[in-house]
């Protein structure tokens, strides 16, 4: 089936492709914000870069003395780290809650009797103001105290430091107590571990508290003493008269200087600088070429990559808000934000383990190669990116530095100008659609009354009945309504000619057609013979049925011509019609009549003679196709303001589709058996135009049994 599709749906999915603008803006704003994308990889690239180039050649910051082929681990190699506030050492966990889950776990490693009492502890370092602080919580069920009269320190339970000093020598001390409380720690000879202290090193203390599952050791040292190897050993016995270690717990080999582990201890001159570096909005790292986190600063929560004092910031410092901006706060914003990728702060990035970084940005950035990548948060609302740059003493790499940045910077930048974009795009939009809407109606009106004054320039049977006026506008369709005015012109001239062919035939026919009538006349009165008396009667027969359609056409014309100078009257419907069905009674002996009407008067304003002449057409078409035997069926009803009146008969049915063609002039559709007769299609056509003149309606169609024709005519009742 054909969808029609008028003027306005056409210029209204025209004008429908101007949606398509924000689509271009959008795909525009996205190829922009890649181009941010590898403008903030370069800047951040070149931060870590500056950072780097204030490091390189400082190897007083970085341990060069581990070899690359050292296996660095936990446990072994300790790590030192930041204290927000100083210990008290008191034997308590409480200071220590800010990095108590990074203690590492240690268990006895050397045991010469059945192990029935494991031994273990717990350690965990850290720094604040130029000292080391340690705490020790040791699980032992028998813990061995030394007596106050032993003076050997290694009878009991005690734990040896080992360290290397700033210039490289082995320094070892150990902690041993008679009783729960404070204690300093003893200074052993170089070479001798085990023999009686002479030396008490005053700058370790300590606390040592017993505890419901073995004991705690809080002590702190000053970092002056310490260089950048350390090691812890914890040695139990199982009584005091035994003169061999029970159980042994050690974070590496306390005998050699090279055997310790090495200590990083987070520098706090690079901490100054990356501090100095924190207008950057970045978080920044610095590890060693271990991984091992020397310094960092930031939060990546913080860290939008953005510049301070951004539109952002500024729009959301302003107190006074114009009506502009309270539209597009209250109604463009919540639109835009349900397709805008919008920043979310709340977006998890932990690092398991801030000592050690172990990712493939640094690996690639220690084997002295910068570089930068995009990554997902573990939750996925946010984007995150890094950029590594070694650092390099004496050309080779001691570390890198790292820096991050969220995506949430050029979120906002992209959103705010695609807001921007969209805000003035969308107001040209309402305007061109304003305008266009405007433009659009004037020419749809125009069409429409184009259209209209077309349509009511014809009637039902195709006659001009108005006068069509042209527009005065010079445009296209001042063009075509003038054009149709000029066709409407000669349309009526032709019609006009049309309509008064049939009158001017019948008048220049009718001499011609006397002539020959009596001269037919004449020679049937000659003597003749039979043959030749045929010819003349038949010849007389054509005659009469030429003169009976030049009456016709001259009735026609005579008919319309006196319409036009109508008298009308008020006359009683009923009994017009009671007295033409006794009339037709006698005019046709043959045919049976039958009426049913209302008993009260039924009133309309009309010219009897022309109504009379109106029945007669439609009576006699209803006895030329009705059966003798069949009765011509009259029925009158009132109904609200309108008189209905019904002609039925039996007989042919009408073909489908052919109603209305019955009604025009010089139209004839009749059954073959009628075809003999001489008949131009006059009838109903004089009916329908007596119709129209009383502004009556007619109607013809089979009726509903399908066993003949009814013919309705709808009259309008004069109100009492």
């Amino acid at each position: 089936m054909a969808i029609k599709v008028g003027l306005r749906a056409k210029l209204l999915i025209l004008s429908s492709l101007f949606l398509l603008l924000p689509w271009f803006a959008y795909q525009f704003v996205t190829e922009m914000e890649s181009f941010l994308k590898s403008g903030q990889q370069q800047t951040l690239l070149g931060t870590t870069s500056g950072i780097a180039a204030a490091l390189h050649e400082r190897s007083s910051l970085f341990n060069t003395d581990i070899n690359n082929n050292d296996n660095i681990k936990q446990g072994h190699d300790l790590y030192v780290y930041n204290l927000e506030q100083p210990i008290i050492l008191d034997g308590e966990e409480d200071d220590w809650q800010s990095i108590i889950s990074f203690k590492n776990h240690y268990s006895a490693t050397t045991s010469t009797t059945k192990v029935n009492n494991p031994v273990q502890f717990e350690q965990i370092l850290g720094k604040h103001n130029g000292y080391l602080y340690a705490f020790f919580k040791v699980k032992n069920q028998h813990p061995l105290i030394r007596s106050i009269d032993t003076p050997q320190l290694n009878k009991a339970d005690h734990m040896i430091i080992a360290m290397s000093s700033p210039q490289g020598k082995l320094m070892r001390y150990i902690v041993s107590v008679t009783s729960d409380g404070w204690f300093n720690a003893y200074r052993y000879p170089e070479h001798s571990l085990y023999t009686t202290p002479t030396n008490r090193e005053k700058s370790i203390q300590g606390i040592w508290k017993t505890t419901s599952t073995g004991y705690d050791i809080e002590l702190r040292l000053p970092l002056e003493l310490l260089g950048n190897k350390l090691g812890f050993q914890l040695n139990t016995r199982a009584n005091i008269n035994s003169n061999k270690i029970d159980q042994q717990i050690m974070t590496s080999n306390l005998l050699d200087v090279k055997g310790l582990g090495s200590v990083l201890i987070p520098s706090p001159e690079i901490k100054s600088l990356l501090q100095a570096m924190s207008h950057t909005s970045s978080r920044l790292w610095v590890v060693d070429k271990f991984q091992r986190v020397i310094a960092n600063t930031g939060d990546i929560h913080q860290a939008k990559g953005i510049w301070p004092g951004s539109l952002n910031d500024i729009n959301q410092n302003k107190q006074e808000h114009n009506l502009w901006e309270t539209i597009q706060e209250q109604l463009l914003s919540p639109i835009y934000g349900l397709f805008l990728d919008k920043p979310d702060p709340s977006f998890a990035d932990i690092k398991i383990n801030p000592t050690h970084l172990n990712e493939t940005l640094l690996t690639q950035a220690l084997s002295g190669i910068a570089a930068t990548q995009w990554r997902s948060t573990q939750d996925h609302k946010a984007s995150i990116l890094s950029a590594a740059h070694p650092i390099f003493v004496n050309g080779k790499v001691v570390g890198a530095v790292l820096a991050e940045e969220t995506n949430h910077g050029l979120l906002s930048l992209r959103n705010e100008a695609l807001q921007k974009l969209f805000n003035v795009l969308f107001t040209v939009l309402i305007v061109v659609g304003i305008l266009l809407f405007g433009f659009m109606s004037t020419v749809v009106k125009r069409i429409r009354h184009l259209r209209d004054q077309s349509e009511s320039m014809l009637d039902q049977n195709g006659r001009l009945t108005g006068h069509f006026v042209a527009s005065g506008q010079q445009d296209e369709i001042g063009d075509l309504s003038r054009s149709m005015e000029n066709m409407i012109k000669r349309l009526g001239q032709y019609h006009q000619y049309v309509e008064q062919l049939s009158a001017r035939l019948s008048h220049e026919l009718r001499t011609p057609v006397a002539i020959v009538r009596s001269s037919l006349e004449n020679l049937a009165a000659l003597p003749s013979d039979l043959e030749q008396q045929k010819y003349v009667i038949r010849s007389q027969q054509g005659i009469q049925r030429l003169n009976k359609i030049l009456t016709s056409m001259s009735e026609a014309s005579r008919i319309e011509q006196s319409l036009s100078h109508l008298d009308k009257q008020n006359i009683d419907l009923n009994e017009l019609i009671k007295g033409c069905v006794q009339g037709y009674q006698m005019i046709y002996p043959n045919n049976a009549f039958t009426e049913h009407q209302s008993s009260a008067s039924i009133l309309i304003e009309a010219d009897p003679d022309f109504i009379v002449q109106l029945l007669d057409k439609l009576v006699h078409n209803a006895v030329e196709y009705s059966p003798q035997d069949e009765a011509i069926v009259f029925e009158l009803q009132p109904h609200h303001q309108h008189a209905i009146l019904s002609i039925s008969n039996k007989g042919p049915l009408l073909v489908e589709g052919t109603q209305q063609d019955l009604f025009q002039s010089m139209v004839s559709i009749r059954p073959e058996a009628h075809q003999h007769d001489a008949h131009l299609g006059l009838g109903l056509y004089i009916a329908k135009m007596i119709c129209d003149y009383h502004d009556a309606d007619l109607k013809i169609a089979n009726n509903t049994n399908l066993t003949g024709v009814t013919v309705t005519i709808t009259f309008p009742i004069i109100q009492h």
